[in-house]
């Protein structure tokens, strides 16, 4: 099936906190629909969405997975996204290329530390939104609690368009409130249109009433009409309700029990009606190539073609994968694309619809679709692709900066060169991940949002690549310094039978302001040591100072001066003064009353007002400069400035303080001098590696 207008398109992510049914609810879908012959189960690891080998095996999702189905002559493409932080930056990549969500929230669990980051991440984003409470069979379901949680958390504008009929092991169907009748399941996914049952009838009056109040507030003469008492027409309610969700003024609460199929057929009906397709979202701003001029595209196959890389992924069958929305005009295969953020042009050899692990050829992709594009060698994820008679680039999408780095030390033998290529193909699909040899630790440091997001990185390298490594906390990039003035003076000289070795300096050594790295000055008069071997003396003290006295960290923040000294006219050379001014300087370090420096990060943290005691108590135990607070929608953002040593397990220490609601940004911000009990401690850590 295909479709030739983008009013037929429904672009729809699938939000939630973890395991609260996403998966299933899709796979429910699909079932339903006739796009899988079978229905998927996530502990077996058999669902459509959930393909790969480290989702399978941790019955989680881990990647955005995108499937379409057609349904009454509107194309669906769904997009399941993960529920955990670790892999937060999906959802980031799918929200730049829908229209609309549904927000998951389970029946038991209620609003749970995700629900609130992907709510705000749909506000961002102005996305309409259908809100599910879902799993009304599981034990301790409460739907009345859970609406209510939701209303408080998010605000009036929720509000209830079916309600369950019982719960946990008597959970048996839905009422729709706007017929007025009752769905009662009978089997997976099947049911009866009936009458309400006089026990739920109380309670279909009261949310009747809340419902209507809510539709009436959405239009002002359908509020008069309700305080005057008249009757509100079906239609006018639908009318209400279809504006006031792609406003973004009501988000509807739909009940049931994905796993069971109880409430799906209900929300997929619906989000046909009132949610937006392409052309209902109107259209989308980018700026020229090389120019903040702004220009804008509509969802129109009459307009230059235009498109947006919202996903990277290496295929085993058709290779490197690019998954886009296109937001005007359309690409067709055996075409040229161009992509105005690299200035590269592209060929468009074969297009898909991307079906979860799967692809299905088409032959082209029109305004409003998501495709799938095999090979492109120039484009990555945030690209944007047009024409070039035409050009546009489209805001590239922000995802979330990596805060858990850890040193990656390959298992096997001479695997160097394989851990990097493996790690940087994995890059290319991960923008919240990164992998850098670190030149003053001489390690390859990768970065990812949290442990399990590294753990999927080992699994990863080892299926895909065959290289496996493990990982520690990175070394510190300490350094070392003076805190005093010091003259020296010493001599090489050698004698060995031929032309021997003479270089004899006299070097000052000073201290300067931090962040001052490294100066070299001579003050010699009448000769005493030739200008030609002044560069020896320079290059001496620049490598010897590569390497410290106290545990062999890069010595900073000193003047060295050469002011004296005398050559011998045969056997002095460059070579010689180097190797004199490299000993004078290790003498005068030791004597300088040498120090350790060590860096200290600039921290911004983000939490909700009542975790802000625990989390300040816990960053002056690592020995933080708490700098401000200041509150910004609602959370409260902390900084501090915190030596790097104590931040090595933040992320995990910051997840447990806040139950996973917290989340915590750093770049270094100065060096400073390491206190006496962690400068012993650097010290001997230092001997124990030498050995």
């Amino acid at each position: 099936m295909k479709v030739s207008k983008p009013e037929d398109i429904r672009n729809i992510a699938l939000l939630s906190h973890g395991s609260v049914g996403k998966t299933s609810l899709l796979e429910a879908m699909l079932f339903q629909n006739g796009v899988t012959n079978r229905l998927g189960n996530v502990e077996e690891g058999t669902t459509a969405s959930d393909f790969t080998p480290e989702e399978k095996s941790k019955g989680i999702s881990i990647n955005a997975t995108y499937i379409p189905l057609y349904r009454e002559g509107i194309k669906f493409n769904m997009i399941d996204t993960p529920g955990y932080i670790d892999f937060i930056g999906e959802v980031h990549g799918a929200l730049r290329v829908v229209d609309s969500s549904i927000v998951m929230v389970c029946a038991a669990s209620g609003v749970e530390v995700n629900t609130h980051r992907v709510w705000k991440m749909a506000d961002e984003a102005s996305l309409p939104r259908l809100v599910f409470i879902n799993k009304m069979d599981r034990e301790s379901a409460d739907f009345r609690g859970t609406l209510s949680q939701i209303q408080e958390t998010f605000g009036n504008g929720v509000v209830p368009l079916f309600i369950p009929m019982g719960a946990e092991d008597n959970f048996k169907g839905v009422i729709d409130l706007f017929q007025g009748k009752a769905h009662v399941y009978s089997d997976w996914g099947k049911y009866s249109v009936e009458d309400i049952p006089e026990e739920f009838a109380d309670d279909y009056e009261e949310y009747h009433m809340e419902m209507v109040e809510a539709l009436a507030e959405v239009d002002d003469e359908l509020m008069m009409k309700y305080l005057e008492e008249e009757e509100l027409t079906t239609e006018e309610l639908e009318g209400a309700l279809e504006k006031g969700v792609r406003e973004g003024s009501l988000m509807p609460v739909f009940a049931g029990s994905a796993a069971r199929a109880i409430g799906v057929e209900e929300i997929l009906n619906y989000s046909s009606r009132i949610l937006p397709s392409p052309v209902d979202r109107g259209s989308v701003r980018g700026t020229l190539p090389d120019s903040e001029e702004e220009t804008e595209r509509q969802p129109s196959l009459d307009e230059p073609t235009s498109a947006l890389v919202a996903k990277t992924m290496v295929d085993p069958y058709v290779g490197r994968l690019s998954i886009f929305r296109v937001f005007s005009g359309k690409i067709t295969i055996d075409s040229e694309i161009y992509n105005s953020t690299k200035d590269e042009t592209e060929k468009i050899a074969k297009l898909y619809n991307q079906k979860g692990k799967d692809q299905e050829n088409v032959e082209e992709v029109i305004a409003g679709d998501i495709g799938a594009v095999a090979k492109l060698q120039h484009t990555g994820t945030g690209d944007t692709l047009c024409s070039k008679e035409n050009p546009v680039v489209f805001p590239e999408i922000k995802f979330p900066k990596p805060n858990l780095s850890l040193a990656a030390y390959p298992k096997g033998e001479g695997d160097e060169e394989k851990i990097s290529t493996a790690l940087n193909r994995f890059a290319e699909e991960d923008p919240t991940f990164t992998a850098f040899h670190d030149p003053e630790t001489n390690e390859l440091v990768v970065s990812g949002m949290g442990t399990m997001h590294l753990d999927v990185v080992k699994d990863v390298s080892r299926r895909k690549f065959g290289v496996d490594f493990e990982t520690k906390p990175p070394k510190i990039a300490y350094k070392e310094t003076i805190q005093k003035k010091i003259e020296v003076e010493e001599k090489h000289k050698k004698q060995t039978g031929g032309r021997g070795q003479y270089g004899h300096v006299h070097l000052r050594l000073e201290p300067l302001s931090r962040g001052s790295g490294f100066e070299f000055q001579e003050e010699i008069f009448g000769g005493a040591i030739p200008n030609q071997f002044i560069p020896g003396v320079e290059k001496g003290v620049r490598e010897a100072m590569k390497e410290g006295v106290l545990a062999g960290y890069e010595v900073v923040d000193f003047k060295a001066t050469v002011f004296d000294g005398s050559y011998h006219p045969v056997d002095s050379s460059e070579m010689a003064f180097k190797l004199a001014a490299s000993k004078a300087f290790k003498k005068a370090v030791e004597k300088a009353d040498p120090a350790i420096l060590e860096p200290i990060m600039e921290v911004r943290v983000e939490v909700s007002e009542e975790q802000m005691g625990d989390v300040i108590g816990d960053l002056n135990s690592k020995r933080g400069k708490i700098l401000g607070m200041d509150p910004q929608d609602g959370i409260q953002i902390i900084r501090a400035n915190v030596p790097l040593a104590e931040m090595a397990n933040y992320a995990n220490d910051l997840k447990s303080i806040t139950g996973g609601q917290g989340t915590f940004s750093m770049k270094v911000a100065y060096y400073d001098k390491v206190p006496p009990r962690e400068t012993d401690l650097i010290i001997e850590q230092s001997k124990k590696d030498e050995d």
